[in-house]
């Protein structure tokens, strides 16, 4: 249906109407028709806290983008590339310099003005992911927890990690915990202190920057990496990996003494056996046997009081078998846990026993 009104307009509308005059060559009806749909999208592209319809709102952060980008503060990315480049850099950390680009630590002092700077800045990206937060009271919280919702998850990650490293360099909470799904992630802080402000807390490094040690490696002998890889790939990872004093004993024709073992592992792990429990110590040794490529696998048990360790191997020559279960029996003798060890063709299984600091080893 159309309906036809007489209308009366001053000249400084006809003058801001100009644009769609000339678009539509002249055509009044039509210039007024296109403004209303303009203004239509405009009114429905956003909507405030309140649920009300805002148009300023929008033009505010648009004028905010279009400031960043003319001042070649901000770069116009293609989102897949973004994704890309986020994924393909998970597990290494973000320089702290880089996130301080992002957030002021000389003006952003607090866990609430974290939080509202970032849903501030989400909103004028328009990367629509809303952060929220709880944590202990005080003025230094002794845990945390932000939420982060929606969004695009690979955007989230970024968001996540960037707040993590501010809040473990500027308020001392190191992650406890991550917990991501779909449409939501979670992370858990706790106050811990700092003892050395160069180094990145543990929690953090654990979470977010699983591979920064592995990448800081390569890149200082990039050479011997990318051929050592190769050689493995091209064996299929049929290579041994040993410490050099324990390849000389073997290649002498003997064992490793258990006071070398000792040493061993201290070096390896950067504290002496006592330190740790039956179960710690189980999955360390899982750790090294899969690295050091002796056996194939390995199944172990590390419940309390039915704890074992099941060795796989490849080996048929009896004298190989006899020196290898010498030789991890060397190792677990070294943690002073008793153990009886039983084997089979191509198995070793240490099984052990309830009473602690002894030495004796049973095999069968």
């Amino acid at each position: 249906m159309i309906v036809r009104k007489n209308i009366s307009i001053d000249q400084c509308y006809v003058d801001k109407l100009k644009p769609f005059l000339e678009k539509n060559n002249g055509n009044l009806s039509a210039a007024i028709r296109d403004t209303i749909e303009t203004a239509s999208l405009t009114l429905a592209g956003r909507t405030d806290e309140n649920g009300e319809k805002s148009s300023s709102k929008v033009s505010q952060n648009a004028e905010f983008r279009n400031g960043l980008l003319e001042e070649e503060e901000f770069l116009l990315v293609h989102h897949t590339l973004l994704e890309w480049l986020i994924n393909n850099t998970s597990g290494l950390l973000i320089d702290e310099s880089t996130v301080y680009e992002i957030i002021n630590p000389y003006k952003i002092k607090r866990i609430p003005d974290v939080v509202s700077y970032m849903n501030s800045l989400n909103e004028k990206m328009s990367w629509k992911i809303k952060v929220d937060v709880e944590y202990s009271p005080g003025p230094d919280p002794e845990t945390a927890s932000l939420t982060l919702s929606n969004g695009n998850s690979c955007f989230r990650e970024i968001m996540a990690h960037s707040l993590a490293l501010y809040l473990a360099k500027q308020m001392k909470l190191d992650v406890q915990g991550l917990f991501c799904k779909s449409n939501v992630t979670k992370v858990y802080f706790k106050r811990f202190e700092f003892l050395d402000f160069q180094k990145v807390p543990k929690g953090l490094e654990e979470h977010f920057g699983s591979m920064e040690s592995t990448f800081q490696e390569i890149q200082k002998r990039s050479d011997f990496w990318k051929s050592l890889i190769k050689v493995y790939r091209q064996e299929n990872y049929q290579r041994l990996s040993m410490q050099r004093k324990t390849f000389e004993a073997l290649v002498a024709g003997e064992l490793p003494s258990v006071a070398e073992m000792k040493r061993n592992f201290e070096l390896t792990t950067g504290r002496p056996p006592a330190a740790f429990t039956l179960a710690e110590h189980i999955l360390i040794f899982k750790e090294i046997y899969l690295t050091d490529s002796i056996g194939s696998d390995i199944e172990i048990c590390t419940e309390k009081g039915k704890e074992y360790v099941k060795l796989i191997h490849d080996y048929s020559d009896k004298k190989v078998c006899e020196s290898i279960t010498k030789y991890y029996s060397n190792i677990f003798k070294s943690i002073n846990y008793s153990f009886k060890v039983t084997t089979s063709p191509h198995m070793i299984l240490f099984k052990f026993e309830k009473s602690l600091n002894s030495a004796d080893v049973s095999v069968e």
